[in-house]
């Protein structure tokens, strides 16, 4: 049966997966903010630690071997088996290796604690056995209202796990608990809405994954690289600085990091999409879907940037106000790392991952000394600017001209349709400031117009609106417009 790649159905697909990931992050939003005020920042900073362990790991997590199905079909039966052994066998040995690593990386930081939490949170790898293929089915026949059910309720599960044993008085274990409740949910989850019947074999066939193998090898590289360049700054502020400053820093960069963790799910619709289409509608599918992220993700990040000063401390905590700055700065990154994600997505989809890999192993020697010198002479602030200049700014340049000559795109139509948004939100929110500054300095406040607090965001979206409606001449309304229409129409028969 052929999938059908229609706007319509792609469009909902990602509506449905968008959902899922405000349904999973709003509940890990809201069960950070329980834990904020349940634990100290030293116990976030601890599983920061952590997570520089379980990070790793994942990037040999079986979803890695399995997302080749989503590019390669599965129609052959003995490749589809081939890689579930595989993935099952992965995963049991990556239980073993980060349970038995765990010990090493205690001692190096000078927590004993650590090694039990890795460890125990090395058991994902168990329950999640067998997981990974069955959603990249699920993904490959485009039935996104299951993923989205799945991660959904995979979210509530983590927050229940995680504020419900905080409040027992859990403290840093209730990351795992949380982590573990996911995982389970995730397990039962994904055998229950998936219904393709999958043979294990211990020694899985080496014909079928031999077709295969360069595939999965390059993908696993890239995760490699991009986990060198996305988490050694969580281990230099860590060993630097200690637990209490990676507490703030970490809270500061997911944060920071939520709506591009967002683009994370349409690149799950984007991966199958492209996955089913030549050169040509390749081209003419990122070009409109970097355009849509800039013209989206300006104003969320705009605003992020604007309320920051006094939305951490109100939601998190005073004890929390340190994380501001790191905060605001990061979101220079977290829109950069988009449209990295994007393009990266789509040389996966052309079967080109070796050029991906080779794309991000060459930031690796840059970005790994930058944040070891930021987290010295400046602290977080310091760490923070690295990860923008490095891996924000001169990284999405690199990663933009290395890519357009790896596919034979011209710059140009992958860089026009995002600096009309990009240029209007800088210009937004620097002509907000100073309206804000001036309305205070005449005291309109006085009058109950609006707080200056209030008036600079009110400000920010209004320039912003006009601004990308005139200069646009109206195609990016009519653009949005045409994208919620397709969203919410009858599916075609």
């Amino acid at each position: 049966m052929t999938v059908q790649t229609n706007t319509s159905k792609m469009v909902q697909g990602g509506l449905w997966l968008t959902i899922s990931f405000v349904i999973a992050k709003l509940s890990q939003f809201i069960s950070q903010l329980f834990l904020a005020r349940l634990l100290s920042p030293t116990e976030f900073g601890i599983w920061g630690m952590v997570l520089i362990v379980t990070t790793l790991s994942a990037q040999f997590k079986e979803h890695a071997v399995s997302s080749v199905l989503i590019q390669r079909g599965i129609e052959n039966k003995e490749q589809v088996d081939a890689i579930y052994s595989l993935g099952i066998n992965l995963s049991i040995l990556m239980f073993i290796l980060q349970a038995s690593i765990g010990y090493p990386i205690s001692r190096f930081f000078g927590y004993s604690e650590l090694w039990p939490l890795i460890a125990c949170a090395g058991l994902v790898f168990i329950i999640g056995a067998g997981s990974g293929a069955r959603e990249a089915v699920l993904q490959r026949q485009m039935n996104f209202q299951q993923v989205a059910i799945c991660e959904s309720l995979m979210g509530f599960a983590r927050l229940g796990g995680a504020v419900g044993w905080a409040a027992l008085g859990g403290g840093v274990w209730s990351f795992v608990a949380g982590e573990l409740c996911m995982e389970l949910t995730n397990a039962v989850c994904s055998r229950w809405v998936c219904r393709y019947r999958f043979n294990y074999h211990l020694i899985p066939d080496r014909k079928a994954l031999r077709e295969v193998k360069s595939y999965i090898t390059s993908v696993i590289v890239i995760n490699l690289a991009v986990y060198a360049n996305t988490n050694s700054d969580n281990f230099w502020v860590g060993k630097v600085l200690g637990a209490n400053s990676l507490g703030f820093y970490s809270v500061a960069y997911q944060l920071a990091m939520l709506p591009t963790f967002a683009l994370s799910q349409i690149n799950k619709v984007s991966f199958s999409v492209l996955s089913q289409r030549d050169r040509t509608g390749q081209q003419m599918y990122v070009c409109k879907l970097v355009e849509l992220y800039a013209v989206i993700c300006v104003p969320i990040y705009g605003l992020g940037f604007i309320i920051a000063p006094w939305l951490i401390p109100g939601l998190y905590g005073a004890a929390w106000t340190a994380a501001v700055v790191p905060f605001q700065i990061v979101l220079v990154f977290a829109y950069a790392r988009g449209f990295m994600a994007i393009l990266g997505t789509a040389l996966n989809a052309m079967n080109r991952p070796d050029i991906n890999a080779v794309i991000n192993w060459v930031l690796v020697p840059i970005s790994v000394p930058a944040f070891y010198l930021g987290a010295q002479f400046g602290g977080t602030t310091g760490v923070a600017i690295a990860v923008a200049l490095v891996m924000g700014i001169g990284a999405t340049l690199w990663f933009w001209v290395a890519i357009c000559r790896a596919a034979q795109w011209r710059l140009g139509t992958l860089a026009n349709p995002i600096f009309l948004p990009t240029g209007i939100g800088v210009t937004a929110i620097y002509s907000s400031y100073i309206l804000s500054q001036m309305a205070e300095s005449m005291a309109l406040s006085t009058f109950g117009i609006l707080s200056t607090t209030m008036l600079q965001p009110v400000l920010f979206i209004g320039i912003y609106g006009a601004g990308l409606s005139l200069l646009s001449r109206g195609r990016v309304p009519k653009m949005l417009y045409s994208l919620i229409y397709q969203s919410i129409k009858p599916k075609e028969s």
